[in-house]
C-alpha cells in the first residue's frame, strides 16, 4: 500500500517560502564573502565613485548602491558592496513567491520562488553580484506585486469589473521608475504590462481610468537623472546600448542557436526546458487563462526581442533575456503545483534534484574561484586561462607595489576598462584610475580633465591572440615605458596573475577625455 503524502496548508507553504528565502540568502552571502568581484562588478565599483547622475553603460541605480556602500564602509571588499544586492534578491524571491500565491495558490508560489532561487543567471549572479539586474528585478517584481492582490485576489474575477486603485497604480509607477533607473530593460516590463491591458477586457477598462497613465508618467519622471546626464554627454549611453544590438552581419541561424543555447546554459538546462514549456503553455492558453497570460506578457518581450534580434546576425549576450524569464518562474510553479495535485511523482524527484544540483554547482564554482583546484584536473582551468580568475581580486597588489618602492599617489594608468576595474578595487576608492584605451566606457567621464598617470600596471596576457605588451601598444599615448618588473599574485599559494609595472618617462599631456569614446 502506497502512503499518501500529507496535505500541507497554505500557512505551511508560506513557511516553506521563508525557508527557501533564508537558505538562498545564506548561500549567496557565503558566495559573496568567499569570491572576489567579477569583471563587470569591479568596473562598477570603480566608476561608482565619484557619484554621477548616470553612467556610460547603464542607468545609475546599481552604481549608486555600490558607491554608497563604498562611501559608508571606506572599502571595496566584495562582501560589503554585494550586500545590498544579496538582500535585494531575497526580497525579489519573496515578491515572486507572493505573486505566485495570489495567482495560483500558496504551494505554486513557493515552488516558483524555489525554481527562481535555483537558476544560474538569476539565482546566483543576479542574486549576488554588483549588476544592474539585481535592482531591476527587485523593482519590477514589487511593482507587479502591488497590482496583483487586486488583479488576482479572491474577490476578483480577472475578466470582470476589476478596479485597481489609483494609489496602487501610482506606487507601481514609482517602482517601475526604479526598474528604469536600474536598466533600460525596465521599459520592456512597462510595455509588457501595457500589452496585458490592451489584450484583456478588464485591462482595457483599466486604461479608461487615470491610474495606468499616472503610473506611466511617474515611471518616466524617474528617468530624469538619466536623461539629464545623457543630454550633457551627446546621448552616449543610448548610442552605446543601441549599437550593441545593431546587426552588422547577414541573416544567420548560427547566432540564434548559439544564443538559445547560451540562455539554456545560463538558466541551467534542467530548468530552462521546463520554463520554456511553461511559457509556451501560457501563450497557447491566452484566451482561457488570463493569469497565465499576465505573466507571459511580462516575460515575452525581453525574451522574444533579444532572441529574435540574433537572427539578424547580432550575437547579443544570452543573459539579456534573463529578466524576462523571471516572470516565467511563477508559471512553472503553477505547472508543478498542478502536477502534484494530479498525484504525479516526477515533481517530487525533480524539485530536490534541482535544488541539490544548484548547491553542488555553487560549491564547485566558489571553491574553484578561491583555490583553483580544478586546474589540477582540467588543463583549460589552469592559470592564466582559468575563467574563474575573473573573480579573483588583486588585493595583494598595493603591498607588492609598496615593497618595490613604487609610488602611486598620482594614480595608475590601465590599458583596458576591464583591468581598470580590477585595479580600482585593489587600490581603493581614493586612487585615480585612468584608462589608456579606445573603449574606456565610463572612465573618462570619471576623470575628465587630468592627464595619464606615469605608473602603468597591466595584466600580462601572452595567451591571447594579438596581445602586445603596454611598452609597445601604449607608446603612442604615453611615450617610452620603462619596466619596473613583474608582480605575481598567488591564489591559494599558487601563482595565478602576472602584472607588469611600467613608468612612463615622458607622459603625454593629452587628457583621456581628448581621446574619442568608441561606440562598438
Amino acid at each position: 500500500m502506497i502512503a499518501t503524502p500529507p496535505v500541507r496548508t497554505d500557512a505551511q507553504w508560506v513557511t516553506r517560502l521563508w525557508m527557501v528565502i533564508a537558505a538562498s540568502t545564506a548561500i549567496r552571502l557565503l558566495v559573496a564573502g568567499t569570491t572576489g568581484l567579477g569583471i563587470d562588478e569591479s568596473y562598477a565599483v570603480t566608476v561608482a565613485r565619484p557619484w554621477s547622475w548616470s553612467y556610460f553603460d547603464h542607468p545609475p541605480l546599481h552604481f549608486w548602491m555600490a558607491g554608497t556602500m563604498t562611501w559608508l564602509t571606506g572599502d571595496t571588499k566584495a562582501v560589503l558592496v554585494r550586500l545590498p544586492f544579496v538582500l535585494a534578491f531575497s526580497v525579489t524571491l519573496w515578491a515572486v513567491g507572493r505573486l505566485g500565491h495570489h495567482a495560483f495558490g500558496a504551494r505554486a508560489g513557493t515552488l516558483g520562488a524555489l525554481v527562481l532561487a535555483c537558476t544560474g543567471v538569476l539565482g546566483l549572479t543576479t542574486g549576488t553580484w554588483v549588476l544592474p539586474d539585481g535592482p531591476l528585478v527587485l523593482c519590477a517584481s514589487l511593482a507587479v506585486l502591488v497590482l496583483a492582490p487586486t488583479l488576482f485576489g479572491s474577490s476578483a474575477v480577472v475578466e470582470g469589473p476589476v478596479h485597481v486603485s489609483t494609489r496602487r497604480w501610482m506606487l507601481a509607477g514609482l517602482l517601475l521608475g526604479g526598474a528604469l533607473l536600474s536598466k533600460y530593460h525596465g521599459a520592456l516590463y512597462g510595455a509588457g504590462l501595457l500589452l496585458f491591458l490592451l489584450t484583456t477586457a478588464s485591462g482595457r477598462r483599466q486604461l479608461r481610468t487615470p491610474g495606468p497613465w499616472l503610473a506611466a508618467a511617474i515611471a518616466l519622471s524617474c528617468t530624469a537623472p538619466v536623461l539629464w546626464w545623457n543630454a550633457q554627454h551627446d546621448w552616449v549611453s543610448f548610442r552605446f546600448q543601441g549599437a550593441r544590438a545593431t546587426t552588422t552581419a547577414d541573416w544567420s541561424l548560427a547566432p540564434f542557436l548559439e544564443n538559445v543555447g547560451g540562455q539554456a546554459g545560463w538558466l541551467l538546462p534542467w530548468i530552462a526546458i521546463p520554463l520554456a514549456i511553461a511559457l509556451g503553455g501560457a501563450l497557447v492558453r491566452r484566451q482561457t487563462d488570463a493569469r497565465g497570460w499576465f505573466f507571459a506578457c511580462l516575460a515575452v518581450l525581453p525574451i522574444g526581442l533579444f532572441t529574435a534580434s540574433t537572427l539578424g546576425g547580432a550575437r547579443g549576450l544570452p543573459h539579456w533575456q534573463a529578466p524576462g524569464w523571471l516572470f516565467v518562474t511563477p508559471l512553472l510553479g503553477h505547472v508543478l503545483d498542478q502536477a502534484l495535485a494530479r498525484g504525479a511523482q516526477w515533481p517530487r524527484r525533480w524539485i530536490p534534484a534541482v535544488a541539490g544540483a544548484w548547491i553542488v554547482l555553487v560549491a564547485v564554482f566558489t571553491s574553484q574561484v578561491a583555490t583553483g583546484w580544478l586546474g589540477g584536473r582540467v588543463v583549460a582551468l589552469r592559470p592564466p586561462a582559468d575563467p574563474a580568475l575573473d573573480a579573483f581580486d588583486w588585493r595583494a597588489l598595493p603591498d607588492s607595489l609598496a615593497a618595490r618602492g613604487i609610488d602611486i599617489t598620482g594614480g595608475v594608468t590601465a590599458r583596458s576598462w576591464i583591468q581598470a576595474g580590477k585595479l580600482g578595487v585593489a587600490l581603493g576608492p581614493t586612487t585615480r584610475i585612468v584608462c589608456a584605451c579606445d573603449d574606456p566606457h565610463h572612465l573618462p567621464f570619471r576623470e575628465p580633465t587630468a592627464g595619464y598617470p606615469a605608473i602603468v600596471v597591466e595584466h600580462a596576457q601572452p595567451w591571447g591572440r594579438g596581445w602586445r605588451p603596454a611598452s609597445v601598444a601604449l607608446s603612442d599615448r604615453l611615450g617610452p615605458l620603462d619596466s619596473l618588473g613583474v608582480i605575481t599574485l598567488a591564489r591559494a599559494g599558487t601563482p595565478a596573475v602576472r602584472l607588469v609595472v611600467y613608468r612612463a618617462s615622458s607622459v603625454l599631456t593629452a587628457s583621456p577625455m581628448a581621446m574619442p569614446v568608441r561606440i562598438p
